[in-house]
């Protein structure tokens, strides 16, 4: 007698045991309470997360002889053959097989037909973007106004595929990839159910390693099942799998922090004689940067965010502190290259090594990309270190104390200080400006407002001189307020003019590339704005250049 996979053994029974998508299973259960069912039902999403399934309940709950319930009792003749797949009343077509359009002809022609055991005749549609174009016009009429008696159910992994018109004529529902939590659940039920003693560590490799299929995680459970007289092991897991524990991932994670090459290229060593799928480990590796950069940029995240068991969470955050943001998505895409180039045939390990050797000391990369992002880690520490020599003064701005926009400033939605191109009459009408991006902020254009002077200083030397009292206080939408202290009324004014406020935007344009209006006002009589730490002189770009790249004058 063959043997019955556990995946088909224990698929779901009941609504209740469909993890992970109750936004389908509450809707589903309340029109069938409600006797509201659709006539036709589009299922999408990932494999294995459960669409066939629960179409296979749908027709349990309409043709269950204590039906139709949300309920259905699995006992009788009609639950029976539903899941054993013998009933005649489910007809379930592999659209990939069964695409053209005679196919499609002879459901049309058998629609017709009354049940034969129960109350609905339910046509279960999988891999439904697989259909020929001519196949999807010639089932819309069918498929739109079916016989009473008949449920259509399309199942697909690429709903984007699946024709408009067929969409829209059917109930959508996207079922959700699971976290690895939820394919823990699932595998700890049907390992207690099997009676296998199954290490937790062990199922929780299976669960990472399914990537939010539950077939998958339960195929390799019953492949496991087979291999281990006794006990699941986490080593049997990674023996069979080629899965990479945790631990391992944490110590890639802090060599790289580490800058340790020699730990690097050991480490490597140390997984391929040990017999670890390099590609498995990169893509696990992925997954676990990913975590950080999540938890670097999250202060709190709703569930499933974050791919990772509880007890790994805190030392996450610790190497999510360890390493800059930066750092995380280089080393993202180091690996993200690395797998691209294995599967174009190239050296699983030499590229693992690649990656982490350029993670580890970026100085040995002289790609234009790599040498772009050691320049802004170059001008983060000169900014960092004119901070911290840079007099503490108390800042001002349009919201501080004492801080008085004056009556007479400018309009900025009359747009009497808008840039104008150079030779405008004074008769043409502004441009139009629209919102920066998002990236454009406050503090990245006062961190570059030496620079913007710099360039307004190539264009006029007068402007130059008469913003040095300037500083900027607010960006809102696209217009860039400027303060001047009480005393540098005079210089407001001239700053003001249209000749002047051009060639500033001008030069806000060329380093921002934003198109911003101008608004200046007077910050009080009090303290000037906070002055901005100066930027690094020449000389000491210099020095740091030829101290981190290893550069030389010539």
């Amino acid at each position: 007698m063959s043997k019955i996979s556990l995946y088909r053994k224990y698929r779901p029974a009941t609504f209740e045991e469909v993890v992970g998508q109750e936004h389908v299973t509450r809707t589903l259960e309340n029109a069938i309470a409600a006797g509201k069912v659709s006539h036709a039902y589009l299922f999408a999403g990932s494999r294995g997360t459960g669409k066939t399934s629960t179409a296979k309940l749908l027709a349990k709950a309409l043709n269950c002889t204590q039906g139709p319930t949300a309920h259905p009792c699995g006992k009788c003749e009609s639950c029976i053959a539903i899941g054993a797949g013998t009933s005649l009343d489910v007809i379930e077509m592999d659209a990939a097989s069964n695409r053209g359009i005679d196919d499609i002809r002879d459901i049309r022609d058998k629609v017709a037909y009354s049940p034969v055991e129960g109350r609905s005749k339910v046509y279960i549609l999988d891999e439904a973007h697989m259909l020929t174009k001519e196949a999807s016009n010639a089932f819309l009429k069918v498929l739109e106004e079916p016989p009473a008696h008949v449920i259509f159910v399309l199942c697909t992994t690429e709903a984007h595929k699946v024709i408009p018109t067929i969409q829209s004529r059917c109930q959508k529902f996207e079922f959700r990839r699971p976290d690895a939590g939820m394919v823990l659940e699932v595998l700890a039920r049907i390992a207690a159910a099997e009676g296998l003693d199954a290490e937790e560590a062990a199922l929780a490799a299976i669960a990472r390693s399914s990537a939010g299929a539950y077939r998958d995680a339960i195929g390799a459970l019953d492949q496991l099942a087979t291999y281990c007289n006794e006990t699941i092991s986490l080593a049997d897991v990674l023996a069979m799998l080629g899965t990479v524990e945790s631990e391992l991932l944490f110590e890639a994670v802090d060599i790289i922090a580490a800058e340790d090459v020699r730990g690097a290229i050991l480490f490597i060593n140390h997984l391929s004689e040990r017999g670890r799928d390099l590609g498995q480990f990169a893509a696990e590796l992925i997954g676990h940067l990913r975590n950080i950069f999540l938890l670097q940029q999250l202060d709190d995240y709703p569930d499933g965010v974050i791919s990772a068991p509880a007890e790994d969470i805190v030392r996450l955050r610790g190497q999510a502190r360890a390493l800059a943001p930066a750092q995380v998505m280089r080393f993202i895409e180091l690996l993200i290259k690395a797998q691209a180039e294995t599967k174009l045939g190239s050296d699983a390990r030499l590229q693992l090594e690649l990656a982490f050797i350029t993670a580890a000391r970026p100085e040995v990369d002289m790609s234009t990309k790599s040498l772009l992002y050691r320049l802004e880690q170059l001008e983060q520490r000169g900014t960092a270190r004119a901070a911290a020599s840079a007099p503490e003064t108390a800042p001002v701005g349009p919201s501080a104390p004492g801080a008085v926009a004056r009556d007479d400033a400018p309009d900025p939605a009359a747009g009497k200080l808008a840039a104008v191109p150079d030779g405008a009459g004074a008769g043409e009408a502004a441009p139009a400006y629209s919102a920066p991006p998002p990236e454009l902020t406050l503090d990245k254009i006062t961190r570059a407002w030496g620079v913007i002077m710099a360039q307004v200083k190539k264009k006029k030397i007068p402007l130059y001189s008469l913003l040095q009292e300037a500083r900027p206080v607010e960006l809102k939408g696209a217009v860039l307020t400027l303060g001047f202290p009480a005393e540098a009324d005079f210089n407001k004014e001239q700053v003001e003019k249209p000749a002047y406020a051009a060639i500033v935007a001008e030069a806000l344009r060329e380093i921002t590339g934003a198109d911003l209006r101008l608004r200046c006002i007077i910050t009080g009589s009090g303290p000037r704005p906070l002055a901005q730490p100066a930027a690094p002189s020449a000389e000491e770009v210099i020095a740091m250049i030829k101290e981190e790249l290893g550069a030389e004058e010539i």
